[in-house]
């Protein structure tokens, strides 16, 4: 789904390509996008690879990753340091870190200097222009979108810090807005919006593409009457400020009135140190109420990022909104990505951060296995009813319980404490489980974060995987459909393993590449005498294992072997050109009766008589035979 590769000065050589097969692979590749961050890319590449030993500059080299399947530039940055080394096995390969063109903004330091009635993009030009002028030409940086308009933030000063850090403390801190780096025609614009990224039509929605989600919430960075405070008045001498009293009816705080609605007077300060005028030290105040003075709300929960199987679906970016829909949270709301993590060889699993700038959903893990939806089959069988039955009874009853919202995971228990709960049900960012020796656990019965499911028991209407393990190697059903088992008894219900080389449906019907049984034995029981428990089939010759014989027949011939009176027979169909030949052995008569002849290499002995016929027909008794030959050698 990646491509990566690499530019120094112009020359560019792949680093990482899908081809599996291909020597150009890395054995590990993570990025991470963040809104207002800059990115980075964190790589490993083994020493087959043929850019292992050179094509990697600390600081010179160029990274670019670009999606195959929609063709968009993720990351582009520099490499910022890479270390080999060589594991206790004796293997060797290359750590190595890029990080985006916003970084470029870290490279140059802005002097001290006082801005005065600069707007939001003067103010961005004037840096960037300082910027430019120290550093190299690849690193040079204009304006490119800016949405603010007007003398925003009024004073402004730098002080000997990066331009980066510059643009956070002079503006984003005080007036919002969002920054990134792109390249536009080969050459690298900043853009300062209010906000950048698509509201997304893709829906996150329980019972469809939300696995899970947690809320919390936190009211303890609240300030409800804020003390603005700027620059000393007499350095050095008193720690005395400027205030807002001069201009704010003898008053030096401002009220957020609904903020005092809900949570009563909460008093805090905020310290801008070089605001010199009470007029703008006034503006500045209201602003960050305006910007700061939220609950932090925290979103941790696991979704479907259906996009890769479904090209109408939207994928997850940093900076996109997306709506949650959870009814049973009374969550129906736009949520926004503001951190993205995804491993290049697992892309389908990003780690996110979601919501507003104090709004949040952590470590949101997409599992392949759960991008498949198979359709359930209509008909239901008797344990899949009775199941569900049960299930639906014992959650109708369970209406007694107490749901308790504990920091960062919901507690659903049968008291409202946890130190004396008994029944838990526990549901946080590492998983889900139930209970019944309370909230330390165990937990017999989970789902957690890494993809594992603990049960004691799992009815279903169709189970499918790619490969089943006991965990003790006494049964295993690889991907191939292998079957490994030291016994097997199979009940009722349907196994598959998703990809038809195994299964094994509601009737009990068993299909398989292979099955190998060693040191064990298949039990197979039976009430009908009559009914056939094992039957291999080829071509045109079925072979038929019954509770009471075994039977081999073809279009021309069936041989048959019957345990009960331990009788062989052989035929010959009839309906051929040849002759009807039947051979019939009675192990309890001791009696063997053939439609032709007996050939043997050796003899033939019977503790009974041997009667054969003449060509008339007429019976012959060799016991009487053998006495009348003898009879005639003696004479």
């Amino acid at each position: 789904m990646y491509e990566i590769s690499i530019d120094n000065g112009g020359t560019t050589q792949l680093i990482h390509e899908t081809d599996s097969h291909s020597l150009r692979r890395l054995a590990a590749g993570k990025l991470a996008e963040e809104v207002s961050g800059i990115p980075s890319f964190s790589f490993t590449v083994p020493a087959s690879n043929p850019c292992f030993a050179s094509g990697l500059n600390d600081r010179r080299t160029i990274i670019t990753m670009t999606n195959t399947r929609t063709h968009e530039v993720e990351f582009e940055g520099t490499l910022l340091n890479s270390t080999t080394s060589m594991s206790t096995s004796g293997v060797l390969s290359k750590k190595a870190v890029a990080e985006g063109f916003l970084a470029y903004l870290c490279d140059s330091i802005q002097p001290y200097h006082h801005y005065e009635g600069k707007t939001v993009a003067e103010f961005l030009t004037a840096l960037l222009d300082w910027h430019n002028s120290i550093t190299p030409a690849e690193k040079h940086i204009t304006l490119g979108s800016c949405d603010f308009s007007g003398d925003n933030t009024n004073s402004k000063t730098t002080a000997y810090r990066s331009t980066l850090e510059e643009i956070k403390i002079n503006l984003i801190e005080r007036i919002g807005g969002e920054i990134r780096v792109r390249r536009v025609n080969g050459s690298l614009v900043l853009d300062f919006l209010h906000q950048y990224g698509t509201t997304s039509s893709t829906k996150i929605e329980l019972a469809k593409n939300m696995k899970s989600l947690a809320v919390s919430s936190d009211s303890t960075h609240i300030v409800s009457r804020l003390i603005p405070l700027g620059a000393q008045l007499d350095p050095g001498n008193s720690a005395e400020r400027l205030d807002i009293t001069s201009i704010n009816s003898g008053c030096m705080y401002i009220d957020d009135a609904a903020a005092i609605a809900a949570y009563g007077v909460i008093v805090g300060t905020v310290t801008f140190d070089d605001i010199t005028v009470a007029a703008n030290l006034l503006s500045a105040g209201q602003a960050y109420l305006a910007n700061n003075n939220r609950i932090k709300k925290s979103y941790a929960g696991q979704v479907l990022d259906l996009s890769l199987l479904d090209s109408s679906q939207q994928s997850i970016r940093a900076g996109n909104t997306y709506t949650f829909v959870n009814s049973f949270m009374g969550l129906n709301e736009p949520l926004r990505v503001m951190k993205r993590t995804v491993d290049i060889f697992k892309p389908w699993t990003p780690q996110i951060e979601i919501g507003d700038k104090s709004e949040r959903m952590t470590d949101i893990a997409v599992r392949t296995n759960q991008l498949i939806e198979y359709e359930l089959p209509q008909r239901e069988n008797s344990i899949l009813s009775s199941a569900r039955d049960i299930a639906t009874a014992l959650i109708n009853a369970g209406i007694n319980g107490y749901v308790v919202v504990n920091g960062n995971e919901i507690l659903i228990m049968d008291t409202p404490d946890k130190d004396t709960a008994t029944k838990v049900w526990r549901w946080n960012s590492g998983g889900f489980g139930y209970s019944s020796n309370g909230y330390e656990g165990p937990y017999s019965t989970a789902i957690t974060m890494n993809g594992a499911i603990v049960a004691d028991f799992i009815t279903a209407g169709v189970l499918r995987g790619i490969e089943i393990n006991n965990g003790s190697g006494t049964f295993h059903v690889d991907s191939n459909g292998n079957v490994v088992a030291s016994s097997m008894t199979i009940n009722d219900g349907t196994i598959n393993n998703g990809n038809g080389t195994f299964n094994v449906d509601s009737s009990g019907n068993v299909s398989a590449s292979a099955i190998t049984i060693t040191g064990g034995s298949v039990n197979i029981s039976t009430q009908d005498n009559t009914q056939s428990i094992i039957q291999l089939n080829g071509s045109n010759v079925h072979n038929k294992q019954l509770p009471g014989g075994w039977q081999l027949w073809s279009g021309t011939f069936d041989t048959e072997v019957i345990a009960d009176g331990f009788a062989i027979r052989f035929s010959k169909d009839a309906s051929t050109s040849s002759p009807t030949m039947t051979l019939t052995i009675n192990a309890l008569a001791g009696q063997i009766d053939a439609d032709g002849q007996i050939n043997a290499g050796g003899n033939i002995s019977s503790g009974s008589d041997v009667i054969a016929h003449d060509t008339g027909g007429n019976a012959i008794s060799m016991r009487n035979l053998a006495s009348r030959v003898a009879a005639l050698e003696n004479q």
